[in-house]
C-alpha cells in the first residue's frame, strides 16, 4: 500500500480532555500543533463540538472548539483540522438534529474545520443520516465512528455498515474499541466483517485498557486499515488510547509513510509525561478488569479519581457494573448502582437486641481515632459501651468490639469464607449472592438498608438513608435500637470544599434532627456534630 494512503489522526486534546475538562494551556497547544506538523501527522482532531444546553459545568474551550475560538489559533498549513460530535447530543437536541447542526456549524468556507467525525453508539447509527447529509451540504468531510463495535455480531455490524453506506457521504468508517477489550482476533473479525459491506477507507480507534491498543492498531495496518488514531502518551478517557509516539515508530517500520517520531517523543517526555503522572491515565489492573467485565472505562476513571474507594471496593464495583449494563456510561452510574442495590429497609434482626438501654461508641477510620486510641481504649474499659466499628479497622483489638458494621460489598472481602470473632451488622439481603453466601461462618446481624436521597428513617430492623454510607447506617441502628447515648470517634471528615464532606454532613445533620438521645464526637471533626473530648472523662 502506498505511503500516501495512510492517514494519521491525533486526537490528544479531544480524548485527553476527559482528564482536564478540555482546558489546555495555549502554550502547550502551540507546541503540540507544531510537533504534529513536524512528525508527519495528517489530521489533528482538536476537540469536541458539544452542544451548550446539556453541559452544566465548566468545560474548557476544546469541549466546544467553536469557530470563534479557532480563529485565535495558528494551525500549521500541513495539518487538517477536525472536530468530533457525539451523535446523541445532536439527535436529542430540542430543535431537531438538522437544525442543531446548522446552529453549531457554519458553512465550511467560514470555518478552519475540514473534517467532522460523528461518534455513534450502535442504536444511534441508523438515525444519523440527517447529520451526515447536513454536514456534507455545509462542505465538511465526514467520518463515522461506530462505538463499542465489538459488542455487535457479524450480522449486526453488516446491518450498520449498510445503513452508513446508504448515507452516501461518509468518507471514512471507523470502528472503535471503546471498552478496550479487543484483541488481535477480534480486530481481524471486525475488519473482515466491515469489508463485506464497505469498500472505502477504514479507520481504527483503540483504547489501552488491556495494553493492546498499539497491537490492535498494527493488526489493522496489516489488514487494510488506513486511518490510524492515537494520542500523545495515550492521553484519553480511562486507560487512554494508542500512544502516538509508539505508533509513529510502528508506521515507520510497517509502511513507507514518511514520519518523524522524535518530535512527538520530545513533546511526550517534556510536556505530557508530567500531566500523565498528575492525572493518572494509562493501563492498570482496574482498567484491565473493567475491560474483561465489559465496563465502560469512565466508571473506573471516576472511581480512581474520587479516592474514596479501596482497591477491594473498585474490584467489587467493577464486577457489579459488569452485571448491571456497565458498558453504557452514566455520570451517576456508581451511585445509582449502589442506590438500586439497597432497596430493602427491613432486615431479620432487631437492633434492640444489641443497643437497648446501652451507651454506644461508634469508631470510624479517621486519623484521630488511631492517634488517640489509648485514651479511647481507657474510655471503653471505664464506660463499657457497645462498640461499633465502621468496617474492619486494623488498629482496634477485636476484644473491644461488639459489632462491625459494613454495608459496602467491597468492605466484606476480608470476611469471605472466614470466621470473624466479632459479629457483622450488614444488610445481607442487599448483598451480591456470591458475597452473602460466603459469610456463612460469620455471625451476621441482618439490619436492612434502603437508599432514598429524599429521607432518613431509623427503624428497629432497618433504615432508610440518603446514601450508601456505613456511618449513617450504624447510627440509625443505634438510634432505633434504643441507645441511651451515641458517641463518635474518628469522624474527622473531609475539607468543606470536598463534595464528600457535604454528602456525609447532610445525612448526619438529618440524623441529629431525629435523634432523641445525645450524640457527640469525642475526637476532632469537621462535621456539624456537637463535640466533647475523649480526655474529659
Amino acid at each position: 500500500m502506498s505511503a500516501n494512503q495512510y492517514t494519521l489522526l491525533d486526537c490528544t486534546l479531544r480524548d485527553g480532555g476527559y482528564y482536564n475538562n478540555w482546558d489546555f494551556d495555549q502554550d502547550l497547544v502551540e507546541r503540540y500543533l507544531q510537533s504534529m506538523a513536524s512528525s508527519g501527522v495528517d489530521i489533528v482532531e482538536l476537540g469536541f463540538r458539544f452542544t451548550f444546553a446539556n453541559k452544566t459545568k465548566f468545560l474548557g474551550p476544546y469541549a466546544y472548539t467553536t469557530d470563534r475560538f479557532l480563529s485565535q489559533i495558528h494551525i500549521p498549513e500541513s495539518l487538517i483540522l477536525g472536530v468530533m460530535i457525539n451523535a446523541a447530543d445532536y439527535l436529542k437536541a430540542p430543535e431537531g438534529d438538522i437544525a442543531a447542526i446548522h446552529n453549531f456549524f457554519a458553512p465550511k468556507a467560514k470555518s478552519k474545520v475540514q473534517l467532522v467525525r460523528i461518534a455513534a453508539h450502535v442504536a444511534e447509527v441508523p438515525k444519523c443520516g440527517g447529520l451526515v447529509t447536513t454536514l456534507h451540504e455545509l462542505g465538511y468531510r465526514v467520518g463515522f465512528n461506530i462505538m463499542q463495535s465489538n459488542s455487535c455480531t457479524d450480522e449486526k455490524l453488516a446491518e450498520l455498515v449498510r445503513a452508513i453506506r446508504d448515507f452516501e457521504h461518509v468518507e471514512v468508517l471507523y470502528f472503535a474499541d471503546s471498552l478496550g477489550n479487543m484483541d488481535d482476533a477480534e480486530t481481524l473479525r471486525i475488519i473482515q466483517t466491515l469489508r463485506l459491506e464497505w469498500s472505502g477507507p477504514l479507520g481504527f480507534h483503540g483504547h489501552d485498557n488491556m495494553g493492546k491498543a498499539l497491537g490492535n492498531t498494527v493488526m489493522g495496518i496489516k489488514n487494510g486499515v488506513t486511518w490510524l488514531d492515537a494520542t500523545v502518551t495515550g492521553m484519553g478517557r480511562g486507560a487512554g488510547n494508542t500512544q502516538m509516539e509508539y505508533l509513529l515508530v510502528e508506521v515507520q517500520k510497517q509502511t513507507d509513510k514518511k514520519v518523524h517520531p522524535a518530535h512527538v517523543i520530545d513533546l511526550a517526555c517534556q510536556d505530557f509525561e508530567p500531566m500523565k503522572k498528575h492525572h493518572g491515565w494509562g493501563m492498570n489492573v482496574f482498567y484491565y478488569l473493567g475491560a474483561q467485565h465489559k465496563v465502560h472505562p469512565t466508571y473506573v476513571q471516576d472511581m480512581l479519581a474520587q479516592g474514596t474507594f479501596s482497591p477491594n471496593d473498585v474490584v467489587t464495583l467493577i464486577e457489579l457494573l459488569g452485571e448491571n449494563t456497565g458498558s453504557s456510561y452514566k455520570p451517576q452510574g456508581v451511585a445509582s448502582l449502589m442506590t438500586a442495590r439497597f432497596q430493602n429497609a427491613v432486615g431479620h434482626w432487631s437492633a434492640k437486641a444489641l443497643f437497648a438501654g446501652r451507651p454506644v461508641l461508634i469508631v470510624a477510620g479517621g486519623a484521630s481515632a488511631k492517634r488517640h486510641w489509648p485514651a479511647i481504649e481507657r474510655y471503653i474499659q471505664d464506660k463499657q459501651p457497645i462498640v461499633v466499628s465502621l468496617n474492619l479497622l486494623d488498629f482496634i483489638p477485636q476484644q473491644f468490639l461488639s459489632v462491625i458494621a459494613v454495608c459496602h460489598p467491597g468492605r466484606l472481602v476480608p470476611f469471605i469464607n472466614s470466621a470473624s470473632k466479632t459479629p457483622l451488622m450488614t444488610p445481607i439481603q442487599s448483598l451480591p449472592k456470591l458475597i452473602s453466601d460466603s459469610l456463612s461462618r460469620c455471625t451476621v446481624y441482618d439490619y436492612g438498608m434502603q437508599v432514598d436521597p429524599t429521607r432518613v428513617v431509623a427503624e428497629d430492623t432497618g433504615c432508610v438513608v440518603t446514601d450508601a454510607l456505613v456511618a449513617p447506617y450504624a447510627i440509625c441502628a443505634a438510634l432505633a435500637g434504643g441507645a441511651t447515648q451515641i458517641e463518635l470517634v474518628g469522624f474527622d471528615g473531609f475539607d468543606g470544599r470536598d463534595a464528600r464532606y457535604h454528602q456525609m454532613n447532610d445525612v448526619i445533620v438529618k440524623l441529629l434532627e431525629i435523634s432523641k438521645v445525645p450524640v457527640y464526637s469525642l475526637t476532632t471533626t469537621h462535621y456539624d456534630i456537637p463535640q466533647r473530648s475523649i480526655y474529659s472523662f
